[in-house]
C-alpha cells in the first residue's frame, strides 16, 4: 500500500505544522515527532527540531521501487531569527508557524519547508483545543495541548499524530517491508490484548454475492500490475499498476456507481507462514444477511488463518480509527498471535 515519491512529497509539503507573531522562542533543542497517515494508513514520520537559530524539518516516509517497500528520507534546515522568521523578518516555516501554536487569528506568509513555495497561512477560527485555516489555501484543522504545542494535524485526507518523548515507535517504511511476527503455527489470527472490529459499517447496502463477485473480478482484472502504484491514493485510480489500496477503493468507488455502499477494511495478511503485513480489502453487506469480505487483489478467500481485521472505514473517508490502530501496532502496543 505505499503510495509513490512524488505524491508523498506533494502530500507531506501540503500538509506539516508552522511561528505565529510575537511568539516566544522555545527551549532550547526542542524537538517533536508525527506520525503522517494518508486516510488512515501510516506512510511516514515527520520530526521537527528548533534550536537557537535553526529549524530542522525531518521527513522519513516510505516509497515503493518496483514491488519492494524503502523508506525515503528528506531533511531542511532553515536559519530563523528569535520570532521564528526566516532572515528579513517576514516569512515563517510553515511547520513552526503552526508546531509553536496555538497561531493567532489572522494570516502570515509562509514557505513549505520541502517544496520551498511561500503563501498566505491563516488561522481563521475553530473550538479549542482545535484551531481551523488554511495552508497556501488548503483547509487545516490542528489541535493543541496544554503547553500550546501542536498534538493533531489534519490537513485533506492527511493526519500528523504525534509521539511520545523518547517513545519507541516502528518506523512505518519498516512496518511494511518486514511486518509484525506472528506468534504460533496454525490457527486463526487475533490481537494480544484484542481489538473490537464491528461487523459493518451503518448504512451498508445488502447485495447480492453473485454481484459482488463479479466486481471484484472486473476490479482484480483491471489491474494487470499488482504492485503499488499511484492508483494506490487516488480513489477510482486508474492506472496498470495497483496494490490492495487501489483494489478496495476502485471496489467501492463502482459499487458506489450502483447505488452499493461498502466497508474498506484495514487488516494485516499473512501469506505461507511470513509476517503479518498491512492490507486491505473490502466487506459487503448481503441481501440474505451477514456479510462477505473480498479481496479483489489476490482474488483469494479471505479466511481467519490469512487475514486480519484491524478497523472499518468509509471508502471516502479519513478512516481516524483505522489510523489510530494503525498507530497502537507501531507503537507495539498487540501482538499478532495464532488461536488453535
Amino acid at each position: 500500500m505505499s503510495p509513490p515519491l512524488a505524491l508523498l512529497v506533494l502530500a507531506l509539503a501540503a500538509s506539516p505544522v508552522s511561528p505565529g507573531k510575537g511568539a516566544e522562542g522555545p527551549p532550547r533543542g526542542e524537538s517533536a515527532r508525527f506520525v503522517f497517515a494518508w486516510r488512515g494508513v501510516p506512510v511516514g514520520t515527520v520530526t521537527l527540531t528548533h534550536e537557537a537559530g535553526r529549524f530542522t524539518y525531518l521527513s522519513q516516509h516510505l516509497h515503493t521501487r518496483g514491488t519492494s517497500h524503502g523508506e525515503r528520507r528528506r531533511e531542511v534546515t532553515l536559519e530563523v531569527d528569535a520570532s521564528g522568521r526566516l532572515p528579513g523578518g517576514k516569512v515563517v516555516p510553515q511547520a513552526l508557524w503552526l508546531w509553536r501554536g496555538p497561531p493567532a487569528p489572522g494570516c502570515v506568509t509562509g514557505r513549505e519547508e520541502l517544496s520551498g513555495r511561500e503563501g498566505l497561512h491563516c488561522a481563521t477560527g475553530g473550538t479549542a483545543p482545535w484551531v481551523e485555516g488554511t495552508l497556501l489555501g488548503v483547509a487545516f484543522r490542528a489541535r493543541y495541548g496544554a503547553g500550546g504545542r501542536m498534538e493533531v494535524l489534519e490537513v485533506g485526507e492527511s493526519r500528523f499524530t504525534e509521539a511520545a518523548p523518547g517513545e519507541r515507535l516502528r518506523a512505518p517504511p519498516d512496518f511494511f517491508s518486514r511486518g509484525l511476527p506472528v506468534e504460533g503455527e496454525q490457527g486463526a489470527l487475533t490481537l494480544v490484548p484484542a481489538m473490537d472490529v464491528p461487523s459493518r459499517l451503518d448504512g451498508m447496502t445488502p447485495w447480492t454475492r453473485g454481484a459482488a463477485r463479479a466486481l471484484s473480478a472486473r476490479v482484480h482484472a483491471a489491474f494487470p500490475e499488482k504492485g503499488p502504484g499511484a492508483a494506490d491514493w487516488r480513489e477510482g485510480g486508474e492506472g496498470e499498476a495497483g496494490g490492495c489500496l487501489a483494489h478496495a477503493l476502485r471496489f467501492a468507488a463502482e459499487a458506489r456507481e450502483k447505488g452499493v455502499k461498502v466497508a474498506l477494511v484495514h487488516g494485516l495478511l499473512v501469506v505461507d507462514g511470513g509476517p503479518a503485513r498491512p492490507h486491505a480489502w473490502v466487506r459487503v453487506a448481503l441481501v440474505e444477511g451477514g456479510t462477505l469480505d473480498l479481496d479483489p487483489t489476490s482474488m483469494d478467500a479471505v479466511r481467519p488463518d490469512t487475514h486480519l481485521a484491524l478497523a472499518l472505514a468509509d471508502a471516502r473517508g479519513p478512516a481516524l480509527e483505522a489510523g489510530a490502530r494503525w498507530l497502537a501496532l507501531l507503537r507495539g502496543a498487540h501482538r499478532v498471535v495464532r488461536q488453535r
